[in-house]
Parts: C-alpha cells; structure tokens; sequence
C-alpha cells in the first residue's frame, strides 16, 4: 500500500459521511450478500467470524479494521457464538477537473475503492475514534454532523499512520466479477445496465465493454443465459406452471417467456420438458418444494428491519425496468398474437405471407362492423425484407437505431420513442436529443429487445439494415421498415443515396430531395472556407479504443474525405477496409496537419498524450488536435443530420 499517494487523494477528496451502524450478531445469524451501498470500513469489537469481501475471505477477531469500496459484496458467517462490529459507510468524490498528476493517482490507486483487512497495532486509539462517531451519529444537530466528519478524518489519520507501519496488501474489485455474481444472485429482479453500474460505482459504458471484453457476451445476454438455465432446471425437477417459472426467473410474461426460450434452447419449453424427462416427475415434488432459489431470499443485509439498507433489491425504484406492468404487457400480447392469427385465416386476407403482420387486421367477429368506418388507405411497400403494409397514417413510430432515427427526423418525422447513444446508455445520441426531448428511450436496440419494443405499443417500427433476422419477429409486433446504407461499389456509405431510399418508403420523397439539395449547398460553402483555410494540409480521423488507435477510411466519412474534399494521409487504407488499427510507432510516418481525436475514456487520452511519440506529430506541436463528441462523430455519419453537423464542427476547427 502506497500511504503517500493514498494520503495526497484523502487530503484532495470530499468526504461526505453515508452511514454509521452498530451491530452484534449472535447465533444462528449472518449477513448474505449485502452489497455495498458506498465504500465502507467494518472495525470489529469481539467475538470472531469469516468475513468475506467479493469472494476473497478473511479470519476475523475482534479489534480489526476491513475496507471495502462500492458494489462489493459482503457476507459475515459466525465462527464463535457472537460477533460484535461498526460499519461506517461513506462517499468519496475527487474533482474531474483536478490535474493529470491526481487522475493518474486515483487510477492507480484508488484508495476508496480498494480492500484490504490488517490487525492494528495501536486498536484502543481506532477503537475510540470509532466509538465517538457512532455516538455523534445518533444526535441530530448540526454540531454533531460536524464532529462526525472531525472525528472521521481523526479516524484516516490514525488508520494511515498505522497502515504505515505494516505492509498491507490490497485488492482492487474486479467490476466483471461483481457484476456476474450480481446476475446470479438477482436474475429474477428487473436489472438493467444504468443502475447495475451505478451499483459497482463505475459509468454504464466502461461496465458493457470490459463485460463484454472478458465474457465474450453483453450483460444483458449474459443474464438471458442466467434465467433460461434456471428455466430448465425448473422445467426438469418440478411441476411448476410455465407462468410461475417465468415470474420466478424475472420475466414476467409467460408468452415472451416461450418465445425467448425457443430462441435460446431451440424448442419450445414444453417440447424441452417432454424430450428431457424420461421418467415421470416424482410424486414428491411439489410446487411449493420446487421453487429452490428463485423466490427464496437470503438476508441480505445488516440490519434486516432498515429499509433503507435495501434499497438495490427493490423491485422498483433505482433497478427500472422499460415495461409497462405485467397485466398491460400480458394483454397486449395476447392481442397482437389474436390479431395475427385472424389476419393469417380470414379468407379475406389477401396480404402477402412475407407481410409485415401488422395488428390492423379485423378479426372476423367484426367485420360486419367494419364496413360502417372508412377503409383506411393501404400503402404496400416492398423492400429487401419482403412486403410491409402500412394502413393509413402511422401515428406511433418507434425508432431502432441512431441512423434510422437520423433519418426520421431530417424528413420531418419524429419518433414517439427511440434507441439510445451506445450499449449501456439510457441517453440518446447527442445531437439528437434537442429534437427528442420527452420521448421514451428504448435503450441499446442492436439485439432488438422484442419485450420493451411491445410495451410501446407502436403501429411503424424503424430499424437499421443490420437487423434484417429480427425482421420477422419485429414485423409480428408491427409493420416494420429498415433502413438501408447505401453503398456504392467501393463500398463507401452514401447518405444521399440511403436517405432517397428512405425518403421513398415513407412516401417522403420531395422531402428527402429538399434536404439533400440544402446539404450538398452546405457541403460546399464548407469546402470553399476550408480550402482557403489549410489549403491541402492532411487531416486525419482516429479514435482510441481499448488502448488501440484505430483509424477509419472514407467508407463511414464521406462527410469529411468526399464531401469536404479533406486530403487524407497518404497512407489511408483502401474504402473497402472500414477501420485499420495504427501501432504509436507508425504515426510519426503519417504525421498530419490536423487530427479529429475521438475516445470515450479520458484516462486513455491522457495517457496518451504522455507518450513522446504524441507529443511529437505535427498536429499535436501546432495545437491542431480537435476532440471530438461520440455521440455526433460515432453514430452521425451516414445520416443527413449528423453529416450536417460534422460539417459545422469542422468548419469551426480547421478555419479558426
């Protein structure tokens, strides 16, 4: 443990005092999988127990001292007949705009978040800071608040002091591991990604990423995982209904349950118990005895009567769900799942199969009834996916994709909910979200979740080309158009052409021709400013991604290579190549005038703005480096709006 360092961050940080508690445990007691509210320190007083933090164990007696930081998951088991301890709960922030020396600290050190246990050589002068401020915790005065904080900080100084004098080994949490265990433990609440993060103490972006990194999965699938396994066991060894095995694993709609489930496994849930089950389920095993761990909870805190030491296993409040309640949901379900089947056997269907199966269709009870309203005008539009229907004038449409809701919005639609900027974010990208201001967020749609798409009950569905195998299943909620890209042969995106595209499906064509005319007159005002500008200096586009510097051709900016008519380094790779990874050691050969830097983690860019190699390119010597947004940079190019507005930022960087 490095003391000077951990001193320096506590001295810089502000310290807000969370929670202090004084608990005696006896036999027959123990705390379960408590995660951590904040950071914590645990000082024990007598008695002994195996105390364990994310997993790692520690033989405790009285007198000791336990750190652990936010999310970590603590469990307390008894070895003698009663254990007697202070938990003192309290938040840690540090200023972002503190210097590179300090964030360069806090990364490697991060004293609030590690955890560490250690015997203090001097207990009693802990043991009465420690008494003092539960006992100033009690009152209620201001005084008192003030001491709490006095007498805390008395408490760090003594704590660093002893620290100093053995040598202490501490852990940093592993955020895949606490975030798995989590999964395991609460597959069956409504978890999402936002709160999950907030919970381990880290943003919602870092979390999906290193996730995925480690696990080869998305949190989200990883979980699906979790439940269907938890599906099958309850399918084999018990004879629980299907509606109560799918309200046990978290997904309370028994008919998305069998949907995903068949997606998953490959059958059907009663086909999977049918083939599986050799032998008849025992005659012991009741429904009652057949829940094992789903609706069974542990304790899982310190004090079992103090709601507010539970409030991340609530089933509402922080861990949200998109979904409406179960019974709308059900309801909904069951409706569009009628309407389907009345739509594919009235002998007055004359759709195509490969229709979009949109639940406008009459059922056959009311078409006496019908004939009294106006037909509403049809409008059948063919497209790579096959034939979607359109009946009259979509009023609630939803859109999948960053470039799909790109596109709604430049022809003068605006979508009543819409996907978000990037995995794990509830944010929408951000050059958009002055246009969708009071719109539902759909979250990350790139694996399309059919259960929150239902709940918003939508009559147009807008996704992106990618997602051609959710076709069908999106064309069953309502009809459904995707968005092409366009390319031409090359291989280079074009936005003009994929916005016609688009413009024609939605009967928008005059409207797409109208904002291709005013970007091209924009494209090349730009092009005349910036010419005069930097002439036929070299501009270049990278982006720093897991420690990689990658570079991207004109096949996803034609905004800036075609449009803009910039001069790429003379090294640029073929369009056909989308992305190509640059080693430090090949950018002196490149050396730009200019560099667009993109990247989503700060501590990545100043660490490499460290590196001599950095410090010595063109661009960087001549302050000629333009940090750029990810939501507009990333998500912008192949829509009008976004290529729009990369044009405005360009402008305003390379002629200033």
């Amino acid at each position: 443990m490095h003391i000077e360092e951990h001193i320096k961050l506590w001295n810089l940080a502000s310290i807000k005092i969370w929670d202090v508690r004084h608990r005696v445990l006896r036999a027959g007691e123990q705390v379960n999988a408590y995660r951590l509210p904040v950071s914590g320190f645990l000082y024990t007083i007598r008695g002994s127990a195996a105390v364990t933090l994310d997993g790692t164990t520690y033989a405790v007696d009285k007198m000791q001292v336990l750190h652990g930081g936010k999310g970590v998951c603590l469990d307390i088991t008894l070895t003698d007949n009663h254990f007697e301890y202070y938990i003192i709960l309290y938040r840690a922030n540090l200023s972002l705009s503190g210097s590179r020396e300090i964030q360069a600290l806090l990364k490697q050190h991060a004293p609030f978040h590690v955890q560490y246990a250690f015997v203090p050589s001097y207990p009693a002068d802990l043991y009465d800071k420690v008494q003092k401020i539960d006992q100033y915790w009690r009152l209620t005065d201001e005084f008192a608040k003030f001491q709490v904080k006095t007498l805390f900080y008395q408490f760090i100084n003594e704590l660093m002091r002893q620290l100093n004098m053995q040598d202490i080994q501490t852990a940093k949490p592993n955020l895949v591991a606490q975030a798995v265990r989590y999964l395991h433990e609460n597959y069956a609440l409504p978890i999402m990604v936002d709160p999950l993060a907030e919970l381990l103490d880290c943003s919602a972006g870092h979390l999906s990423r290193i996730f995925k990194k480690e696990t080869g999965s998305s949190l989200i699938t990883y979980l699906t995982r979790i439940r269907m396994d938890k599906a099958k066991e309850l399918l084999l060894r018990t004879d629980a209904s299907l509606q109560e095995i799918a309200e046990g694993i978290g997904i309370p709609d028994v008919i998305y349950f069998n949907r995903l489930f068949k997606k998953q496994v490959g059958v059907s849930p009663g086909r999977f118990k049918q083939v599986c089950i050799s032998l008849p389920v025992s005659q012991d095993i009741t429904i009652g005895r057949s829940e094992l761990s789903i609706v069974r909870h542990k304790l899982r805190a310190y004090n079992p009567t103090d709601d507010d030491n539970h409030y991340q296993y609530k089933r509402e409040g922080d861990l949200r769900t998109l979904m409406k309640s179960r019974q709308s949901v059900t309801m909904l379900l069951i409706l569009s799942l009628t309407l389907l089947l009345a739509a594919c056997s009235s002998p007055q269907n004359t759709s195509p199969a490969s229709g979009s199966g949109q639940n406008g269709s009459a059922q056959p009870t009311a078409v006496a009834q019908s004939t009294e309203q106006p037909a509403l005008q049809e409008r059948v539009i063919k497209h790579a996916w096959g034939e979607t229907v359109i009946k009259g004038e979509p009023k609630h449409i939803i859109s999948l994709f960053p470039a799909a809701t790109d596109y709604l919005l430049a022809l003068g639609i605006v979508p009543q909910a819409a996907s978000s900027n990037e995995e794990g974010s509830d944010q929408f990208p951000t050059y958009l979200s002055d246009q969708l201001e009071g719109k539902m967020n759909l979250g990350w749609q790139v694996d399309p979740n059919f259960e929150s798409i239902l709940a918003t009950d939508p009559d147009l569905i807008i996704g992106q080309d990618f997602m051609g195998d959710a076709y069908g299943s999106l064309s069953k909620i309502a009809p459904t158009l995707l968005a092409e890209k366009v390319k031409d042969e090359q291989g280079v995106i074009r936005m003009k052409t994929s916005l016609l595209k688009m413009g024609e499906m939605l009967g928008r064509t005059e409207q797409a021709k109208q904002v291709i005319e005013e970007y091209e007159k924009k494209a090349t005002d730009a092009r005349e400013k910036i010419k005069q500008a930097i002439g036929d200096e070299t501009v270049m586009f990278l982006r720093l991604s897991d420690k990689e510097v990658r570079y991207y051709s004109k096949r996803n900016y034609e905004v800036l290579y075609d449009d803009l008519a910039l001069t790429p380094p003379s090294s640029i790779p073929d369009p056909a190549e989308s992305m190509q990874i640059i080693s430090m050691e090949s950018l002196p050969s490149i050396n730009p005038d200019h560099i667009f830097l993109l990247s989503s983690d700060p501590e990545e860019t100043s660490e490499l703005e460290k590196t001599a190699v950095w410090k010595g390119l063109k661009a960087v010597k001549n302050n000629h480096v333009y940090m750029v947004d990810y939501g507009l940079w990333f998500q912008g190019p192949g829509g009008p709006i976004g290529q729009s507005k990369i044009i405005d930022e360009a402008v305003h960087w390379l002629t200033q």
